[in-house]
């Protein structure tokens, strides 16, 4: 926020009250995400990994009166995701396609092998490019994966950067050769 980013609303809690509570603030339309490393594993040829899932009434339900700490977010419709490779105050920037497939709506890591959603190179709008420069200075950082939405109203909403993210899922489909970009950058730091 400080950077002139949008976020979303967001909590993160491990009483029942509190969570119940945030979700009948946001209309009963709320997102569950990991608050910790993302834990991933294959059995039988077959990937687990923890998504962004969408909250029901049954979860809360369901749910002790205490928890391990989790975080819920505000649902926000998008037009669609961003993910976005920061290098040295450079953007090398991927728009998914992933809201008109139920199976990627909420999050695109729920892939559909069988209908991949487009991914397309994208260029950010110069506002968002510096309030994202900000941001990372902020946080001292000088590379990281950061996830945005657009939504139907083209509003840009931050939702997270991950300073050892990926960026061969971006890189490969946009033709960023990012390979070659880090390694340039780490050739000129050294030199």
């Amino acid at each position: 926020k400080a950077a002139g980013l949008q976020i979303p609303s967001s909590i993160v809690g491990s009483q029942k009250e509190a969570l119940s509570h945030f979700y009948s603030t946001h209309n009963n339309d709320c997102i569950s995400k990991g608050v910790q490393d993302i834990l991933s594993f294959t059995v039988k040829k077959k990937g687990y990994h923890y998504t962004t899932s969408k909250i029901e009434q049954e979860d809360l339900d369901e749910m002790s009166d205490s928890f391990f700490p989790s975080l819920l977010q505000q649902y926000i419709q998008k037009k669609y995701e961003l993910r976005i490779v920061y290098l040295k105050e450079r953007f090398f920037s991927m728009a998914i396609f992933s809201q008109n497939d139920e199976k990627t709506k909420v999050d695109f890591r729920n892939y559909n092998d069988e209908k991949p959603n487009r991914n397309v190179p994208f260029i950010l709008p110069t506002h968002i490019e510096s309030q994202l420069k900000t941001f990372m200075q902020s946080m001292n950082l000088d590379s990281g994966s950061i996830d945005m939405i657009v939504t139907p109203d083209n509003d840009y909403i931050f939702l997270e950067v991950n300073p050892s993210g990926q960026y061969g899922m971006t890189s490969i489909p946009c033709g960023y050769n990012l390979d070659y970009e880090i390694a340039q950058e780490i050739i000129s730091t050294n030199a």
